[in-house]
This record gives C-alpha cells, structure tokens and sequence, in this order.
C-alpha cells in the first residue's frame, strides 16, 4: 500500500536525527526513514517480536543502512529517561490496529477495537514523555474513527499531550 508510506514522510526527520521506531518491524518504515535521512544519525527500531525483528534486520542489511539499532524490545517497557534515547527528537508509531484499512476481514468487535484504541493511546502517551521528543508520527492501516481521530483527540486533552498540537503533515491528503 502505497499510504503506509506517508508517516515516514510526515516525521520527516533531518540527517543526523535521532530517531524511535516504535512497532517497527518488518521495516519499510525504518529504511524509509533512513533513507530520508541520507542513513545519518541513529535510529532506534522497537519490536518485540524476535522472528520479525530478524526480518527487519534482514532488510536493513539488504538495504545498507547503518544508522539502525533494532531492539528486540516493546516499547512501552523503555524508559523515556534512559540516557540513551536523551536525544531522540522524532518518534514513528505504527502500533497494532484492527487493519480495517488492509483486509477484508478486520477486527470489529466493540471490545477488541477498544482494546486496540487503548493500546494506540498507552503507546502514543509514552512517546510524548521523551524529554527531547519534539515530533510524533502516529498511523494505523484503520479505517475506523476511534483508532484515529479518536484516540488523538483523546490523548492531546491528556497532561503530556498538552505540550503537542496536532499539525497537518500532509495537506494534500484527502481527509474525513
């Protein structure tokens, strides 16, 4: 699908950026990213499934691109205060959704999509508690409002999501 290519478009980080790939794997976003940033800087790429991280790795190998660190790792479990990721100033979510955008079976029981919707908050929310953390990519393959707008919404009202505001990254995007 052509569109999961516009997060990495929208985070748009610099070279020499210091850069989180939250649900990274397989990794078309991650090489994206260092493609877009000339493979400067570092960026950390997060999953925490073993098999597809090894894929994701596969790939950045394939690929040439030096600037990642794959993590075998969820997310949710780093520390925003580990010194490490002090200068991380761009984060990419792409966390689980319903994929009602992507099959024509999707999760659609109330409970799980509000499940997900919980899940796609709790990962947002730990994103915008980095210190340095300036921009954050959030996207699923969902066509669904309330693992959308509904959980941006809901998380910039939050304490941290009081220092964000909500940008228009694509313009040129048709919206709802």
């Amino acid at each position: 699908q052509k569109a999961s290519a516009f997060p990495a478009l929208a985070l748009a980080p610099a070279p020499g950026a210091v850069v989180i790939d939250a649900c990274a794997a397989p990794g078309s976003k991650t090489s994206q990213l260092a493609a877009i940033m000339g493979n400067e800087g570092k960026i950390f790429a997060f999953d925490r499934d073993e098999r597809r991280l090894r894929t994701l790795q596969e790939l950045m190998q394939q690929r040439s691109v030096t600037c990642v660190e794959a993590k075998n790792q969820d997310f949710l479990q780093t520390s925003p205060k580990d010194a490490r990721y002090a200068e991380v100033t761009h984060i990419l979510l792409d966390p689980s959704c319903s994929s009602s955008g992507m099959t024509a079976e999707p999760y659609s029981d109330p409970d799980t999509l509000e499940d997900l919707s919980r899940n796609q908050k709790a990962v947002i929310l730990h994103a915008m508690r980095f210190p340095s953390c300036q921009k954050i990519a959030y996207a699923t393959c969902s066509v669904y409002e309330v693992e959308n707008e509904r959980v941006v919404e809901s998380v910039l009202l939050s304490k941290d999501g009081s220092k964000f505001e909500l940008a228009e990254a694509l313009p040129w995007w048709p919206r709802r």
